[in-house]
């Protein structure tokens, strides 16, 4: 398959980082205003003066609406992220968990030892 048709790692992170944040501000703005204007409400026998309040132009509900999405959009791009970089997290995981002797010891593991941190180096960046 020609290189330049196949996208690379870090092209498919950085799209994946981007989805994760713009739902991530969704969310947090969705769930401001919700908090604040109040999402309390209902029908109530037509007796809730908010029942039809609109907040910036748009219903409360449809702030529900987009903040639930959001919030699933969120999760998917968490869920990918996690995939994405399992190698790596489970390789981290391992040098957190190894013992001192254990350790790696490339470039980085010296100042690694001392700060009681794992070694970077050795594992895979994917991207």
């Amino acid at each position: 398959m020609d290189k330049k048709k196949r996208p690379n790692k870090a092209r498919i992170n950085y799209y994946v980082d981007i989805i994760i944040a713009i739902s991530f501000v969704l969310v947090a703005v969705s769930g401001m205003i919700l908090f604040f204007a109040g999402s309390g409400g209902g029908y109530q026998g037509g007796r809730n003066p908010r029942y039809a309040q609109e907040i910036l132009g748009v219903s409360r509900q449809m702030w529900k609406n987009l903040h639930d999405w959001g919030g699933i959009v969120m999760l998917g791009g968490v869920f990918l992220h996690l995939v994405l970089h399992w190698k790596w997290i489970v390789c981290m995981t391992r040098n957190l968990f190894k013992g001192r002797g254990e350790r790696n010891t490339g470039p980085a593991a010296g100042r690694a030892m001392k700060a009681e941190l794992p070694v970077a180096e050795s594992c895979p960046v994917e991207g």
